[in-house]
C-alpha cells in the first residue's frame, strides 16, 4: 500500500485492488515471498478498466526519464525484491508489442551498445503472443526473443492463468538477430543476455 501511495489520485480504483491483490495472492509460499512481495507480483498481472497498474507503469518506464520513474521506485524495489527470490529460467521467453516504428528505430540505433530490457511480462511460446497481438491490435506486431536472461517464472503468483516471466529491468541485453517474418512485415527480435 505504502509503495503504491504517490498513485491513489491517478489509478482508478487502486485501494479496491490493492487489497484484492494482498488477499488473493499466493502467499505463503515455498520461495518465502512476504505477502507484500506477493501481492506487488499479483497488482502487475491484474487488468482493470484502461489503466490499470500496469499501463501506468509502462507509460512511464518509456519515457526512460528517472524523475518519472521515481515515483515507482519503492513499488519497483519491492517488485524485485520478489523476483530476486524465484528460480532462474533458462528457457527462451518472448514479449511482443503492436508495431511501432520508433521503437524499432531505437533498437536498430543501439545495435552495437547494451540495450535494457523493457518492463513487461513475457510468454514461453511465441505464437500465443502472436496470436494476442493480432487479433487484439493489428496484424503488424514487433517479437522479440529473450535467450540467457535468467527470466523469472511468476506463474504461481499471477492474476491470471497464463504461464508469464519476467525479466529484471536491470538485466543487460545485446540485439542478436533480426528478421521481418510472413506477409504482415512483423518483425523478430532476438536478444541475448551479457554478462
Amino acid at each position: 500500500e505504502e509503495a503504491l501511495q504517490p498513485f491513489h489520485d491517478q489509478i482508478d480504483q487502486l485501494s479496491h485492488f490493492i487489497k484484492e491483490a494482498k488477499t488473493e495472492c499466493y502467499y505463503p509460499s515455498e520461495h518465502n515471498l512476504t505477502r507484500d512481495e506477493s501481492a506487488a507480483i499479483y497488482i502487475y498481472t491484474m487488468k482493470w478498466a484502461n489503466n490499470c497498474l500496469y499501463d501506468h507503469l509502462q507509460e512511464a518506464w518509456k519515457t526512460e526519464d528517472r524523475a518519472t520513474m521515481k515515483r515507482w521506485f519503492k513499488y519497483l524495489r519491492l517488485f524485485k525484491s520478489a523476483l530476486d527470490k524465484l528460480p532462474h529460467s533458462k528457457r527462451k521467453i518472448w514479449q511482443g508489442v503492436p508495431f511501432d516504428e520508433t521503437f524499432i528505430e531505437k533498437l536498430n540505433s543501439k545495435s552495437s551498445s547494451t540495450l535494457y530490457t523493457s518492463m513487461g511480462s513475457c510468454l514461453p511460446s511465441s505464437n500465443e503472443i502472436k496470436d494476442y497481438l493480432q487479433n487484439n491490435f493489428s496484424n503488424k506486431i514487433i517479437l522479440i526473443g529473450y535467450e540467457s536472461v535468467n527470466g523469472k517464472s511468476i506463474a504461481d503468483y499471477t492474476a491470471n492463468s497464463r504461464h508469464e516471466y519476467v525479466i529484471s529491468p536491470s538485466t543487460k541485453i545485446a540485439k542478436a538477430d533480426c528478421n521481418v517474418i510472413d506477409a504482415t512485415d512483423s518483425v523478430i527480435y532476438h536478444l541475448k543476455g551479457q554478462n
